[in-house]
């Protein structure tokens, strides 16, 4: 999808590989789309945002927790399963993340993206809508549409 300014009129064209151009009511349905799924998007991250329990889970927090299950794997001879747990019960309690991003994060295992979850879940930030994804999707329907009706 490409904005284009032309006459001082701001209007949204789609552009598709083979140069087609769509029609008023595919650009509609379009457009209705692509705003329900930022509609939907942002629903989403709302209902997270009110369903999180505890204190948000931080960058900080992540690297305090991987540097002591780091440095209880080093002192115990990787004799570390006991703490380690403890460690990701205390993570999950605290700061409400799952079973298996505790697990994750005390193993060091996908960090920066549970950072990145929690942030986006904090501050209200959706997850990215593919614009092209779905004015592809709705070409595709109406083409096979307008095939099945001629």
């Amino acid at each position: 999808m490409r904005e284009e300014y032309m006459d001082r009129t701001k209007y949204v064209r789609y552009v598709v590989d083979d140069g087609w151009n769509p029609p008023k009511e595919v650009i509609e349905m379009i457009e209705f789309r692509i705003a329900e799924a930022k509609e939907a998007a942002l629903r989403r991250v709302r209902n997270l945002n009110r369903k999180h329990k505890g204190e948000w889970l931080t960058r900080e927090v992540i690297h305090e927790y991987e540097a002591k299950a780091l440095i209880y794997r080093l002192l115990s001879g990787n004799q570390y399963i006991g703490k380690v747990r403890e460690y990701g019960i205390e993570l999950q309690e605290k700061y409400g993340v799952t079973e298996q991003e505790a697990i994750n994060i005390v193993m060091e295992n996908k960090t920066v993206d549970y950072a990145r979850k929690y942030y986006k879940i904090k501050n209200l930030i959706p997850d990215f809508v593919d614009q092209q994804y779905i004015c592809d999707t709705i070409k595709q329907e109406y083409l096979e549409m307008q095939y099945s009706a001629g």
